[in-house]
């Protein structure tokens, strides 16, 4: 039995969730007897079920010494809904196969731990990586008590935002737009400073069309007071460590910052960012102003701010890159 196969397709199913289960995770389910598939699911924050049960349901008698795959650790708590792991036991499962622990204190663990108590074979750690990534927003918010905080830069190849009279509509490519509206989808909410808003008037706004359970939170900056009210969004006078309480109090577990150069260093600087997600345009603009990066800068590079983990991939004729933010810089 190929576990990765079955592994990768919960992966797919818990993706269907971006968008409809924060501040809970992503993820799917899928029951397997005699190599067949017979139960599959995916959860969403407010259907309530969660994914093993969806596929319980569906497989019926057939979970019956069946192996069960899921994305993220059966919960053994009792929250909004019965335990998994319960639900799992009772419906007589013979292995559940999983990619990764839940690193929810209240799990972490004990959910496997319940079922192999329960004579129920239990492995995990099967792509593992992928499925700490799908969820990397879920991970940080539940053990770091704040919201996962993504930075979007668009810029040509020498690192401007904008040409030197601030004409910056468009840079990148259609297709990186695209992409932009994608990560806008997968967040919470979405923060600006009020230099970009009274330069651009941005929509700040999810345009995908895709169906998500909360409407994308805008959050503008405005410590100097330069702005009454934008749109619907939450004009916010405080610091940036401030930003991040207030934010985990609305239960937003992931922001996308989309932003001018120097609110963008002031927030890696902070250590609010968590990951970064470059654009770069195949196109030269020179001059002076308009860095993609500003702010006071660091004086050492010893002070510089590390970012690991790179990725590349394309989008139209654009590169694109993330990458992580290191947190001991």
């Amino acid at each position: 039995m190929d576990h990765n196969t079955h592994i990768r397709r919960t992966l797919e199913l818990a993706e269907r969730g971006a968008g409809l289960t924060s501040p809970g995770a992503m993820v799917g389910a899928v029951i397997v007897n005699s190599g067949e598939i017979v139960g599959e699911g995916f959860y969403t924050y407010d259907g309530m079920r969660h994914a093993e049960v969806i596929a319980l349901a569906e497989a019926g008698g057939r979970a019956r010494g069946a192996t069960v795959y899921t994305s993220l650790e059966p919960c053994s708590h009792a929250g909004r809904t019965p335990p998994c792991a319960k639900a799992l036991i009772d419906a007589g499962v013979a292995r559940v196969i999983t990619a990764m622990k839940d690193p929810n204190p209240e799990v972490n663990g004990k959910g496997l731990a319940m079922l192999r108590d329960a004579g129920i074979t239990v492995e995990s750690g099967f792509m593992e990586e992928e499925a700490r990534r799908l969820n990397e927003a879920f991970i940080v918010y539940k053990t770091s008590k704040r919201p996962f905080g993504i930075l979007k830069i668009a810029m040509t190849l020498d690192g401007k935002i904008a040409t030197r009279t601030g004409e910056s509509r468009w840079i990148t490519s259609e297709e990186s737009r695209a992409m932009v509206q994608n990560l806008r989808h997968r967040c919470d909410a979405i923060v600006t400073g009020s230099g970009t808003v009274l330069a651009d008037q941005p929509l700040l706004t999810d345009r995908t069309g895709l169906p998500r359970r909360r409407p994308l939170l805008k959050v503008v900056l405005d410590r100097r007071a330069r702005i009454e009210t934008f749109s619907d969004a939450l004009v916010f006078r405080d610091s940036l460590d401030a930003l991040t309480g207030e934010l985990c109090r609305r239960e937003v577990q992931s922001f996308l910052m989309e932003c001018g150069p120097d609110l963008a260093f002031n927030a890696l600087q902070h250590g609010i960012i968590d990951k970064m997600a470059v654009f770069i345009a195949p196109r030269i603009l020179g001059g002076r102003e308009t860095p993609a990066i500003g702010g006071a800068g660091v004086e050492k590079l010893a002070d510089s701010i590390g970012i690991e983990g790179w990725q590349v991939s394309h989008a139209g004729p654009d590169i694109v890159l993330t990458g992580y933010v290191h947190r001991h810089h």
